[in-house]
């Protein structure tokens, strides 16, 4: 069962509280407290209202719900307390408009603000000319900060801080997917909030407080939709619904102040005003439930949320999970065709080099039909038969070195290096310049190291490097071949 999670609701008069248990359809919202700032008994020097009244919200959460966990809080603030803002960009992207908006909201603000926290939506209405739009709200980050705070300290985790207005919205539409244009009324304390909507997409936003609040809703709606017409130039019809705890005399004070609005409608745009896929006209505002639209409200409703950054509740792998995981698999499929293409460059060398080694094998063997070739270099063979019949020696041995340096002379120094106990046979010696090619065959491999050690030790040979050394065709001696320096 998923965990539940608190919805605190902050207006001019105090605080609202709900329980929300459950998701989708079997979730709940429970009315768990509703303090009022002028009924508090007591406050502390060092706390506020918002303090005070916190703390008794926290007091009746059921202590089982509080146990081993941190309970996850939606904070919805007074619309008044953003800042709104609706401008058009050339792009889409989002990491784009996320780097050029503090720039385009800077010059915007009403005054100069200190930092400030902003989130956005960005859509695009299909009007005759469907240019991108972005609709934000900012706040300030010392407000931001105070509330995240004061949340954490009173053992609460905060993973929403928004405007409690578009919070409302979201879940109306959440709930009423076929509406697409209309204008919401929230009626929440001493605070009224316009917010127009159309194609499904926040446009404008208005907050109305104070005495003449009530008298200034009619002209602000038809300032809003005219806005809207002349300057997407459509001609949609707006129903308005009407959130809030509204008594009947009050529910018929509104009907009666904003009927005139949808006869101010019809005339605009030649169509009569009515709820989607129902002919028949309205005349008045729809009233909506309130606590259906709490029912609806979750963590992760598409609002402007302000918990971002080092005020997010999500970790940084759990945020841009998605960006990590495509990362992710192209560093491997990078990797895998980074080992592919070092395979394929080693497999084409080595056909270079056998093909070279057959080539030069076939030469030898031309050359010299009666001579057998086995595991030797066939280059070294080749210089060694050809400096056999040009000059009685390697083709290009050094003559003073030979005249220094007599075949004798190193047999001798071969046998006297390696003693009669050895198990070891020679089968041919070859002078290239100052080295020689001594090959034959042992016992074992182990020898074949015995005998390299014991001409090592000889002054007359500088270096001694095995050359190959192979089982050979009986399987019982191993064929060798060492490189001397002289």
């Amino acid at each position: 069962m998923a965990d539940a999670f608190l919805i605190i609701r902050e207006n001019c008069t105090g605080l609202a509280a709900w329980l929300v248990e459950g998701r989708g359809k079997s979730q709940t919202a429970q009315a768990l407290a509703r303090v009022t700032y002028d009924a508090l008994e007591s406050v502390g020097e060092d706390q506020t209202l918002f303090d005070a009244g916190l703390a008794s919200v926290v007091q009746a959460i059921d202590p089982a719900i509080k146990k081993d966990r941190r309970v996850q809080v939606m904070l919805l603030l007074p619309a008044g307390r953003f800042y709104f803002r609706h401008l058009s960009l050339p792009f889409t992207s989002r990491s784009k408009i996320r780097q050029v908006l503090p720039l385009e909201l800077k010059t915007r603000f009403p005054k100069e603000l200190g930092p400030v926290v902003t989130d956005f939506f960005g859509y695009v209405l299909k009007t005759q000319q469907s240019i991108p739009l972005v609709f934000s709200g900012s706040i300030e980050e010392d407000i931001l900060e105070s509330y995240h705070a004061r949340l954490t300290a009173a053992g609460l985790k905060p993973v929403t801080i928004a405007p409690g207005s578009l919070a409302m919205v979201a879940s109306f539409l959440k709930q009423n997917k076929e509406k697409k244009n209309f204008v919401f009324l929230d009626m929440d304390g001493c605070e009224m909030t316009l917010i127009l909507v159309a194609q499904a997409n926040v446009v404008q936003i208005r907050t109305l407080a104070g005495d003449a609040a009530f008298q200034l809703v009619d002209q602000t709606i038809r300032q809003m939709l005219l806005g809207v017409w002349q300057r997407f130039g459509v001609t949609e019809t707006f129903p308005i619904y009407i959130c809030g705890n509204l008594d009947d005399a009050a529910q018929k004070e509104m009907h009666d102040a904003l009927a005139d609005i949808f006869k101010f409608q019809s005339d605009f745009t030649g169509q009569v005003v009515c709820e989607p896929e129902l002919p028949e006209p309205l005349t008045g505002p729809t009233f909506v439930d309130a606590s259906q639209c709490l029912a609806l409200m979750s963590p992760d409703l598409g609002v402007l949320n302000m918990c971002r950054g080092k005020y997010g509740s999500d970790s940084f792998v759990r945020v841009y999970a998605g960006y990590i995981t495509s990362c992710a698999a192209l560093a491997l499929l990078a990797f895998i065709l980074f080992i592919v293409n070092i395979y394929m460059d080693i497999s084409r060398l080595e056909k270079q080099v056998d093909h070279q080694n057959q080539a030069m094998t076939a030469i030898y063997k031309r050359a010299f039909p009666d001579k057998k070739i086995g595991n030797i270099d066939p280059l070294l063979l080749m210089q060694a038969s050809v400096g056999e019949l040009t000059r009685g020696g390697s083709a290009n041995v050094n003559a003073e070195t030979l005249r220094r340096v007599q075949a004798g002379n190193i047999l001798l120094e071969l046998s006297i290096c390696i003693p009669a106990t050895v198990d070891v046979q020679v089968d041919r010696l070859m002078l290239d310049k100052a080295r020689m090619i001594l090959s034959g065959s042992a016992d074992n491999y182990n020898t074949i190291d015995q005998v390299k050690g014991l001409i090592e030790k000889s002054l007359f040979f500088k270096k001694v490097t095995i050359g190959s050394a192979v089982a050979g065709k009986g399987g019982n001696l191993v064929d060798f071949k060492f490189i001397i320096e002289i």
